[in-house]
């Protein structure tokens, strides 16, 4: 979407459409194509044909969307290391476009404000998600722990505090394993994740209640939550992390005993 990343180039959104389930995995079919993101054409998952690879319009103002199977098959995850990724229904994205071409039309008819131009459908789309407690969505978060730099000790000092969790290093977010899949955030610190939301779009900022379900390769789908702690603890340098953002539901209701429930079962 033409989103800036303080500091560096400009990242676009790439929204990755699929169901979210925490058990997704790969399926066997025809061998991988590993792209890069400046191939000129990818390949299509089921025929092998050659489909224009739409990276490489670094002008677009709009998301660009792929499909969960033509996301897996291309090995786009690591080539897209510098781009925002989100993983959302279907429903989520159309929900997404709604919204920011209804602020895109709102935008045509105001009179022009002398500033620099600016993407009103992916910046209404993202502010959909904000606003959606209802619509689970997953999002990449990436650091390099060789960036680290620690607070000051006044500060550390302050942040000090019995906790039932387990605070990561560098990254400086506690985590905790409730049993209901993956690594549930506690509270977010000073540290690594702290900077890059104070760098992000508020929808892709990591909060209380996010779950981690992925550090680099090491997936809940196949992983316990000990060993994604182990990942994320143990990586030398750059660190890919996933994480699940769910509805939030009122504590005891219902529909929070169905979704710990589903969450559960997923896991």
């Amino acid at each position: 979407s033409g989103l800036p990343n303080p500091g560096s180039v400009h990242a676009p959104l790439c929204c990755r459409s699929h169901s979210l389930d925490m058990g997704d995995e790969e399926d066997d079919g025809p061998k991988p194509n590993k792209a890069n993101i400046d191939d000129e054409f990818l390949r299509h998952p089921h025929s092998g044909a050659f489909i224009r690879n739409p990276l490489l319009d670094k002008s677009r103002s709009t998301p660009i969307l792929f499909q969960d199977p033509e996301f897996k098959h291309n090995c786009l995850e690591e080539a897209l290391g510098d781009y925002n990724c989100l993983t959302v229904s279907e429903a989520s994205f159309r929900e997404m476009m709604r919204r920011g071409n209804e602020a895109v039309a709102a935008a045509a008819l105001e009179p022009p404000s002398g500033q620099p131009p600016s993407s009103p459908l992916a910046r209404a789309a993202l502010h959909t998600l904000t606003k959606s407690d209802n619509r689970p969505y997953d999002f990449v978060v990436s650091v390099k722990k060789s960036t680290y730099v620690p607070p000051r000790a006044g500060r550390r000092r302050q942040e000090q505090r019995q906790t039932a969790g387990t605070l990561v290093d560098k990254l400086n977010i506690e985590v905790s394993d409730d049993h209901l899949g993956g690594l549930r955030v506690e509270e977010v610190k000073e540290g690594l994740i702290a900077a890059w939301n104070r760098r992000q779009h508020p929808a892709f900022q990591v909060r209380q209640g996010d779950r981690v379900i992925k550090a680099n390769s090491t997936s809940v789908a196949k992983a316990t939550p000990q060993q994604l702690l182990e990942e994320m603890e143990q990586s030398s340098d750059a660190l890919r992390l996933l994480f699940r953002r769910t509805p939030v539901e009122r504590r005891g209701s219902k529909a929070s005993i169905s979704s710990a429930a589903q969450l559960a079962a997923a896991a």
